[in-house]
């Protein structure tokens, strides 16, 4: 086979595994895993359910391949959260990660929507690793930051504290933007990200 035949092979092979995922995605987030047989999937990609077999063992080998490439895509540089990170040294850029956290959680929708699968259809299984991992990401990102070093208060750890804020803010937009709960703290977001700001710095006491 020439090389120009074994790169478009390449490519078909890595267009139908994409195909797959995304069509994966789509039932998972909508019917459930075990609400989703690997005949859906392959009808949902248009691909042979033998096709299927030739890239994934199992139907939660597909699963989890797309919590791996989801986790992996997170902290890639050019996502939100990572801009905001590069953009001004920790806490100074609290309020524009609220703002990317927002675009993150509108981003990654299906991401948390499979997280949400994992935890009720699975107890956890394949997610209970990933957050496990969740502060080693968070750590590298802040030490990649503008100052390579936050500036908190000495008794404070920095990346816990990172986590604390991101998260807080990823709680708020879910409810907002996946539980379609609008406006539950009676703020739109540009004041609510402010508010969650004010008191992350300043605390809430007079």
């Amino acid at each position: 086979m020439s090389e120009a035949a074994a790169a478009v092979k390449k490519k078909a092979a890595g267009d139908n595994r994409s195909r797959i995922l995304a069509a994966a995605a789509r039932l998972f987030t909508r019917q459930g895993f075990h609400g989703t047989s690997t005949r859906d999937i392959a009808a949902e990609a248009g691909v042979s359910l033998g096709n299927i077999y030739n890239y994934f063992g199992t139907k939660e080998e597909i699963f989890v391949s797309l919590l791996r490439r989801y986790e992996a895509e997170y902290f890639t540089r050019g996502q939100p959260l990572i801009r905001a990170m590069s953009s001004t040294a920790f806490p100074d850029n609290i309020e524009a990660l609220g703002f990317a956290s927002r675009e993150t959680v509108e981003k990654f929708s299906d991401y948390i929507l499979l997280i949400y699968v994992d935890v009720v259809e699975f107890g956890a299984k394949h997610v209970n690793g990933m957050f496990g991992r969740m502060r080693q990401g968070y750590a590298a990102a802040l030490k990649a930051g503008p100052a390579g070093k936050a500036r908190v208060a000495r008794d404070i750890d920095p990346a816990g504290a990172l986590m604390m804020v991101t998260w807080n803010y990823f709680n708020y937009f879910i409810m907002e933007k996946l539980f379609k709960v609008r406006g539950h703290y009676g703020l739109a977001d540009e004041q609510a990200v402010k508010l969650f700001a004010r008191v992350f710095k300043r605390g809430i006491l007079a």
